[in-house]
């Protein structure tokens, strides 16, 4: 893995970094970027930068300032704050910790990133470390032998308990709307990204990044190859305007997903 991270990504967590030691002192030996800006798919405006923090220490006493912290950062810092032991221990062990999603810290939060799909990412992830007044950044050594099966078993199950759902909703809440309606590109974009990312891991075993993901898919369902790039280019900055009848057609890709999973 290239130890380079965006630039913007790397300015944003490394003054992150430093203010974090300065209102919690000791706490983090460690920062694993995952997702999006690990895996050279990070685009501003659009993407979260998604973190592992390594915590030396339970860190309830410093949770009130990590708030504060996350809460005012820009793009949103999210992750989750877990030990080395817990790290080891692996997602199905640890049921909670705290966890930070759209900037929003939970002291004891389950789900979100306390998944396979993060262990499996932490084995390709950026790791940066506080040295002085600066952050060395370097590849991480991670490796969790539960991550290869565990990816598949998640994604299988996200796709029935999670996809699924969302999918019912979305058909409810398109039924009565005329095909050449405007859709926010951001309904778009979600359910024809996120199911195929979860096709791809039950395959491959590997976390695809959403544009890997949708090259992936438009081989296997060529009929939907010209909406996902549609959706590839609007997540990149190229904005896209999409109807109803694209999110009936997103729809379709999701269950086509769901049937995967439940083969």
């Amino acid at each position: 893995m290239n130890a380079q991270l965006p630039p913007a990504v790397a300015d944003a967590l490394t003054q992150f970094l430093l203010e974090q030691r300065r209102v919690a002192p000791g706490l983090v030996s460690r920062a694993v970027v995952t997702g999006s800006a690990a895996a050279g798919d990070w685009h501003p405006g659009v993407s979260d930068i998604d973190v592992v923090f390594v915590v030396t220490r339970d860190p309830v006493d410093d949770l009130p300032a990590l708030a504060e912290l996350h809460a005012s950062s820009e793009p949103h810092i999210d992750g989750v704050y877990l030990t080395e032991s817990e790290l080891a221990r692996g997602p199905d062990i640890v049921q909670t910790a705290p966890q930070v999603v759209e900037g929003v810290l939970v002291s004891a939060l389950a789900g979100a990133q306390l998944s396979w799909i993060t262990w499996r990412e932490l084995e390709s992830g950026v790791q940066g470390v506080v040295d002085g007044g600066d952050v060395i950044w370097t590849p991480v050594a991670d490796r969790h032998p539960g991550s290869p099966q565990g990816v598949v078993a998640f994604s299988r199950n996200n796709l029935v308990d999670y996809w699924q759902r969302i999918g019912e909703s979305l058909e409810k809440e398109l039924s009565e709307r005329q095909d050449d309606a405007p859709l926010r590109p951001e309904t778009v974009r979600w359910v024809a990204l996120g199911p195929i990312r979860l096709v791809a891991t039950i395959d491959t075993g590997e976390v695809l990044t959403k544009t890997a993901a949708a090259d992936y898919a438009a081989e296997r369902w060529p009929e939907h190859a010209e909406l996902l790039r549609r959706a590839v280019r609007d997540r990149a900055g190229e904005r896209q305007t999409f109807t109803v009848r694209d999110g009936r057609q997103a729809l379709e890709l999701l269950r086509a997903c769901v049937a995967v999973a439940d083969d």
